[in-house]
């Protein structure tokens, strides 16, 4: 994630303890004065916050003439995530196991709601897919957003945000991982048998600890099984 996008994010979460804080709306000055911001900053990362639906507006009475005030307040998590939280953990005792079992799942997720409605494979075609022109397809239509594409040597790497995983992946960040694994390996199996026992699929946690996700598509070498387990880093 580029730097500026975690400072946002830190700004932001800032903005939301203070709402959270006060319990009362507050309005976008009182914000920029608690944070030492400007105002107009203040404005968007509370704008962003009831996108988000992390905040809500209300009109506050305003003592002077113009338009009215407009306040903020912090929408309150209902309790689910928790619940949440807790299946995930069921999914296995170790980080490895859960990711393992969420990639079973990913599998199923792309078959269900995305391999279905992309053009299947001609079986007269000759040449084997591409790689990645089907994986950036199925990501795409399961909500990813694909940032970054890279290819060298037979290798090919995809940096994607885990949009539809956000939320999961915040605290279960190898369910994420798992998930697209395994909707990228279900993507090559049902593009062509022959194109998925050519590479394994690896994922590589984001560094930085947030929502990105990068997708290693290896080429298997000969001496190699066509195995698609992923490795842990």
């Amino acid at each position: 994630m580029p730097a500026s996008r975690s400072r946002d994010n830190a700004q932001r979460d800032k903005v939301l303890a203070i709402l959270a804080d006060r319990g009362a709306p507050v309005d976008a000055r009182e914000v920029a004065d608690a944070l030492d911001i400007h105002v107009t900053t203040a404005r968007f990362h509370l704008n962003k916050l009831v996108s988000d639906d992390a905040a809500s507006t209300v009109e506050l009475r305003s003592t002077t003439a113009g338009r009215p005030r407009i306040g903020y307040r912090a929408v309150s998590a209902p309790p689910v995530d928790d619940l949440i939280g807790h299946l995930l953990a069921q999914l296995g005792s170790t980080s490895a196991a859960r990711e393992h079992a969420a990639a079973d799942a990913g599998r199923v997720w792309a078959d269900v709601n995305a391999l279905s409605r992309l053009n299947p494979p001609s079986h007269a075609d000759v040449a084997l897919p591409d790689p990645i022109t089907v994986a950036v397809e199925t990501l795409t239509a399961l909500g990813f957003r694909v940032s970054i594409v890279m290819s060298a040597f037979g290798t090919h790497e995809l940096r994607i945000c885990s949009c539809p995983l956000k939320d999961i992946g915040r605290h279960h960040p190898e369910v994420a991982r798992g998930v697209a694994r395994g909707v990228i390996e279900q993507t090559l199996a049902s593009s062509s048998a022959a194109l998925a026992s050519q590479y394994l699929v690896d994922v590589v946690p984001d560094p930085a600890g947030d929502c990105e996700i990068t997708l290693r598509l290896s080429r298997v070498r000969a001496t190699e099984p066509a195995a698609t387990d992923v490795t842990q880093r």
